[in-house]
């Protein structure tokens, strides 16, 4: 008899120690859904280190049945990734919308560029009208070809296009230093496009480095080769913006610390 109960008692022993091996690999919810039983009624079987019968059975059918309890295990784990994914997606929700911040500003210094071009362009078109423009038209065999270096008296060539040029020749400069960071460098590109296509577009000019002007099929191909670069480029900026978000977020977590 006092056998039997020594028996008993180094099989419920073991069945604790499998409790709690379950319990360091899937952790106590994971335990509980794979046992079939409530958080509540695996707490109290660790308090008391004593096995309710419903526990000893799914204890004993997990024995019994290794193959039923690594498919469990497995569901867990895909459990716990699908959790980390979740979170994962809330972070990146969240920097989404900090682009989406981002391109606001954007479009808002945009709007704020287009409006000092106009002032520039009638600034210009005042001196001209007042007969106070001290300057020369410069000599050009093509005045539809736009030159990357500015000459003075060019705004008589291109007229209302030469604010437009004057930008786009900034906004080059600004992609192409090599000093500049990676989100400035897109955010010029992404910019330089956007004017060539109204160069190109709306005032029919040709850009370097083409030295005669382009026929109306190539300019058909410019337009929609600096289409589609416009989305690389954008796609470029927003993950710029991204990295810069990202580091910005690890840097802040270092310095909390």
């Amino acid at each position: 008899m006092a056998g039997d109960m020594t028996m008993q008692r180094e099989g419920e022993q073991a069945l604790l120690a499998s409790l709690r091996e379950l319990i360091e690999e899937a952790g106590h919810g994971g335990a509980a859904r794979q046992l079939g039983i409530d958080r509540k009624t695996l707490w109290r079987a660790l308090d008391s280190g004593r096995l309710t019968p419903r526990v000893r059975q799914a204890l004993e059918r997990r024995v019994d049945n290794p193959e039923a309890a690594r498919r469990r295990s497995r569901v867990d784990a895909l459990d716990r990734r699908t959790a980390m994914l979740d979170k994962d997606v809330e972070a990146l929700a969240e920097a989404v919308e900090a682009l989406r911040e981002e391109f606001g500003r954007l479009a808002d210094l945009q709007a704020e560029a287009l409006r000092a071009w106009e002032r520039r362009l009638s600034a210009v078109e005042s001196r001209l009208a007042a007969g106070t423009a001290q300057s020369f038209a410069p000599h050009r065999d093509y005045p539809e070809v736009v030159t990357l270096r500015a000459e003075g008296g060019e705004e008589l060539v291109y007229g209302e296009a030469a604010p437009v040029i004057a930008e786009w020749r900034r906004q080059r400069i600004a992609h192409l230093d090599e000093g500049a960071r990676r989100v400035e460098q897109a955010r010029a590109l992404m910019r330089m496009l956007e004017l060539e296509l109204v160069l190109v577009s709306g005032h029919e000019l040709t850009l370097p480095p083409s030295t005669y002007p382009w026929d109306e099929s190539r300019r058909q191909n410019e337009l929609r080769r600096r289409k589609f670069s416009l989305v690389a480029a954008r796609w470029e900026l927003a993950q710029a913006l991204f990295w810069r978000w990202v580091r910005l977020a690890l840097t802040l977590g270092r310095w909390r610390r």
